[in-house]
């Protein structure tokens, strides 16, 4: 049986827990072998690719936060100043275009940009293009911490990345970016969310 032009029995791959690679079973494994013990009715393949990204991601969160607070920082004010600096001269924006960058709501960029203010890594100004608007620039100081942490955080990108080959990594944004587009499509930029949780899944 087809459904939206793929097949649905077919695209199953139930044995898969079973069939991991020679690394071993991740957690995802076990919560879908679980699942196939005690349901199993249940096509659980989604959850081989949509857990294991939201669990990773929980991963790469922690590392990057644990890595800007060695320096002062939240992750969410290292957002701020990256997004300034890569706008470039005279890095600055206004703070609608940095809550559409950030998907952040209005209040929590607000209290974030008090702060960055406070510590002197950006200042703001009126909009000559508006004259009841502000924007918002980046420092001499923030400027110069950005490009001191930079390198720094793609390296700690780096070894996050560590078990995957060159052509792993290629393959892997390849496949990222179809499934990027394909949710794009109906949905320009993703819905903002308050927290997010290693979650399992169908688990």
């Amino acid at each position: 049986m087809k459904i939206n032009g793929h097949k649905s029995a077919d695209r199953r791959s139930d044995a898969a827990p079973n069939d991991a690679e020679q690394g071993g079973h991740d957690h995802i494994d076990r919560v879908r072998m679980q699942w196939r013990a005690v349901r199993p009715d249940l096509d659980t393949a989604p959850v081989a690719i949509v857990a294991r990204i939201g669990r990773i991601a929980a991963y790469f969160d922690q590392a990057t936060d644990t890595l800007m607070s060695g320096h002062g920082l939240a992750r969410s004010s290292w957002d701020v100043l990256a997004t300034l600096r890569r706008a470039g001269p005279p890095y600055e924006l206004s703070p609608t275009e940095l809550y559409q960058a950030l998907m952040r709501s209005s209040g929590a960029m607000t209290n974030r940009l008090h702060r960055l203010q406070r510590a002197g890594l950006i200042e703001r100004h009126p909009d000559p293009g508006d004259g009841r608007g502000r924007l918002v620039r980046l420092t001499a100081q923030g400027r110069k911490l950005v490009d001191e942490l930079a390198p720094i955080h793609l390296e700690n990108e780096n070894r996050l990345l560590a078990s995957l080959t060159d052509e792993d990594r290629k393959v892997l944004e390849k496949l990222l970016r179809r499934l990027a587009r394909g949710l794009e499509e109906t949905r320009p930029t993703p819905p903002t969310s308050t927290s997010r949780e290693a979650g399992d899944g169908a688990g």
